[in-house]
């Protein structure tokens, strides 16, 4: 059971994160503003009929007045056709306000997802990302939408038939309050279990979502360890946990509901039955009864809505503490305040006693120094796990150094403007990484200004533009979804073009070419070695025609550089490990442990 200091905080927490959305709703707020006006009108228009009929009953019927009866029944023909033309315009108005601030909201979150370290996406699946981003935003759309014109309509209502009851009988409004006082008590004892199974039903699709993106993803592991069976079992234990939260929730929906259900059905018959006896004593009229008890019905009324509403009213809720979980994580790293912009880097890069940890305590890099030269070549080598892929994310400026410096260029680089410093980086991994567009635009991705003759040169060099000319469509064949199925090499490639066609001052290459065969890896080294020529550039790889060519060759383990030099200078060690590796696996081309 929450303490009262635990419940104090919930509530701060559920009013910030109101007033968040609210900042979305401000850039329409003069919309807002008119269609509150327009539901206002509404009520007014909803709160006439019962005045029109008490007084066909009363005076009309009852007492003769029949000069009324022209005027009253214009009125019960126009009220209908106003108010259907002017919710005609509110749910125009609705439409259009939802799915701009939905709009809004996803836009501003997806822009939040770019600016954030690689940390979190290292911590959150691909799959609960794209849930929050299209789910949760579109569950609050209704925060703005219908459920919150609603609830201004319920209140205007609500508050005219309280003044409209009182002025009937007050003796009967007192009871119709009561009514209404133990709608709220149900609601109180009521609502606890709907959150609770709202919250673990919205995690529990986050699980499934994260799973089933990854399952899907690495589809070609599945098959080939026959593991079809065990991911379909998986699949229904994390759909059975979405069903058992959603039957809890399902359970507390209808129980609030049914109790809400029957004090309306309670209420009302107790009302017009004493309403008749008044009648019987002489203490109220027909009319009087009968525009009493349609008032009744419009304060009820909102509190039958309520309970249809109030499970979609704590989705909203907890979809909105979804949202702002992500909105409040702030990226690691983080622009300069006053950034220094290196128009054109020369590629002068110097590690010095560089530490790095991805948990406090556990270095994963420990007192690294490399001094590189522009245009050299830095070749990184050993066991799984040894740092070398990191060294390249700390480059890049992924992740920041916890100890230590490193400078491009002599500068320091926290204090380089991110965007303008990674322009200037060119970066292959070992995975190929394609967006579902054409050929053209996947090349001229690293460089949107890239013309297509550049594009071309790039293709080029990365000896792919054959294969290329020979699709139907050439450059503008598009890739993946509704387009053409590439190798793994031909995707390799074309991730060499991008990072050519980039035009880099630095080039980072993370086991580029081990998707390739030895002669189109040799032709691609040819070709490289010309478009390279004056840029500085730091390989990952095993095979030895990289290796051997590097200016510097640098063997990690643990964090901690073993050996460095060239080729030359490290097989000179008679006993040292690169001696050892590269006599042990010559044969092969490939160099491991």
């Amino acid at each position: 059971m929450s303490t009262g200091k635990e419940k104090s905080e919930k509530d701060k927490k559920k009013l910030g994160n109101i007033t968040k959305i609210l900042v979305f709703m401000q850039p329409y707020r003069v919309q807002l503003f008119g269609l509150f006006a327009l539901t206002a009108l509404l009520s007014i228009i909803a709160m006439i009929p019962p005045l029109v009929t008490r007084a066909l009953v009363d005076d009309v019927f009852t007492q003769g007045k029949r000069n009324l009866f022209f005027g009253l029944g214009c009125l019960m023909v126009g009220i209908p056709v106003v108010s259907t033309l002017c919710g005609y315009i509110q749910s125009l108005s609705i439409a259009y306000l939802g799915q701009r601030f939905v709009f809004d909201i996803r836009c501003a979150l997806y822009q939040h997802f770019l600016n954030l370290s690689l940390r979190f996406f290292s911590k959150n699946s691909v799959g609960k990302l794209v849930y929050r981003l299209m789910g949760d935003s579109g569950t609050i759309q209704s925060m703005l939408t219908g459920q919150s014109v609603g609830i201004i309509s319920d209140l205007i209502v609500a508050t005219f038939a309280i003044i409209a009851t009182f002025a009937i009988n007050w003796r009967l409004a007192i009871l119709l309050v009561l009514i209404v006082a133990i709608f709220v008590i149900n609601y109180n004892y009521t609502i606890e279990p709907i959150i609770k199974a709202s919250r673990a039903t919205r995690w529990a699709y986050d699980r499934l979502s994260g799973g089933v993106q990854n399952r899907l993803v690495a589809n070609m592991a599945v098959k080939t360890f026959g593991a079809e069976g065990r991911e379909n079992v998986a699949f229904k234990e994390h759909s059975d946990n979405t069903l058992h939260y959603g039957k809890l929730q399902g359970i507390a929906g209808n129980t609030f509901s049914m109790n809400v259900n029957l004090i309306q059905a309670l209420g009302r018959s107790l009302l017009y039955f004493l309403g008749c006896a008044m009648i019987l004593n002489e203490s109220m009229s027909y009319g009087d009864v009968t525009a009493f008890t349609s008032y009744a019905m419009q304060l009820l009324g909102p509190a039958v809505r309520f309970s249809q509403l109030v499970s979609q009213l704590q989705q909203v809720s907890i979809a909105t503490e979804r949202l702002f979980e992500i909105f409040d994580e702030k990226p690691e790293v983080v622009n300069d305040p006053n950034p220094v912009v290196l128009k054109n880097i020369k590629g002068q890069v110097d590690l010095i006693n560089v530490q790095f940890y991805y948990e406090e305590g556990k270095n994963v890099i420990n007192d690294v120094t490399i001094h590189v030269e522009p245009g050299e070549t830095v070749a990184l080598i050993g066991p799984t796990g040894c740092g070398k892929s990191t060294i390249l994310n700390l480059l890049l400026r992924f992740y920041d150094i916890t100890g230590g410096e490193l400078l491009i260029d002599g500068v320091n680089i926290k204090k380089l403007d991110l965007q303008s410093f990674r322009k200037q980086f060119g970066i292959v991994l070992q995975e190929s990484l394609l967006f579902s567009v054409s050929i053209r635009e996947n090349i001229r991705y690293s460089r949107p200004t890239a013309t297509d003759q550049e594009i071309e040169d790039a293709a080029k060099v990365a000896e792919i533009h054959d294969f290329i000319m020979g699709l139907e469509n050439g450059y503008d064949t598009l890739v993946g979804d509704y387009g053409v199925e590439l190798s793994v090499g031909q995707k390799q490639r074309l991730n060499i073009a991008r990072a050519i066609c980039a035009n880099p001052a630095i080039l980072i290459m993370d086991e580029a070419t081990s998707s390739l065969d030895s002669d189109s890896e040799q032709a691609i080294q040819r070709a490289m070695g010309k478009v390279l020529e004056g840029r500085t550039s730091f390989v990952v790889a095993h095979r030895l025609s990289t290796i051997k060519n590097a200016n510097q060759i640098i063997l990690l383990d643990k964090g901690v550089i073993q050996e460095r030099g060239t080729h030359e200078q490290l097989m000179a060690i008679p006993n040292g490990r690169y001696h050892e590796l590269y006599t042990k696996h010559m044969g092969s081309g490939v160099i491991s442990e």
